[in-house]
């Protein structure tokens, strides 16, 4: 056989065991996905929910807000932090609209429950000011 067809084949035989390993690899790691326990739907979006509070989509927030409360009337359990930013979040664009309209009661209802729930907030407080920001900002 000629030399240059033999490292050409060495080269073709080495290539395709190293796509053989990738491949290996590949079904070993999607092995543990493919059995794993089925995923609590809370811990899951508690990344979602912070990857949304970096990136200020409070509206995104709110949105997701309402549709959990509109599933789980009393609120499913572990989602407790995006309850609370939400219905800060709510509670504050309320009183924005209410201010706009005149309606001082419910406004100061509205801000009455955004105190209420501030104090609530632990961890996520700096959301209150960040939602105040953007809404004194807002045209």
């Amino acid at each position: 056989m000629n030399k240059t067809l033999k490292i050409v084949l060495n080269t073709l035989i080495v290539v395709a065991s190293l796509i053989l390993l990738i491949c290996l690899f590949e079904t070993i790691s999607s092995y543990k996905y493919a059995h794993r326990e089925v995923e609590d739907p809370a811990e899951t979006y508690a990344g979602i929910f912070d990857y949304l509070l970096d990136n200020h989509a409070y509206g995104e927030v709110l949105e997701d807000y309402h549709f959990q409360m509109n599933q789980n009337f009393e609120g499913a359990p572990g989602y407790e932090n995006l309850y609370r930013v939400g219905e800060y979040g709510h509670a504050a664009f309320m009183a924005r609209v209410y201010d706009e309209k005149g309606d001082d009661v419910r406004a100061s209802a509205c801000r009455t429950q955004m105190q209420s729930v501030r104090g609530e907030l632990g961890d996520y407080a700096f959301t209150a000011d960040q939602i105040d920001e953007m809404l004194e900002k807002a045209p």
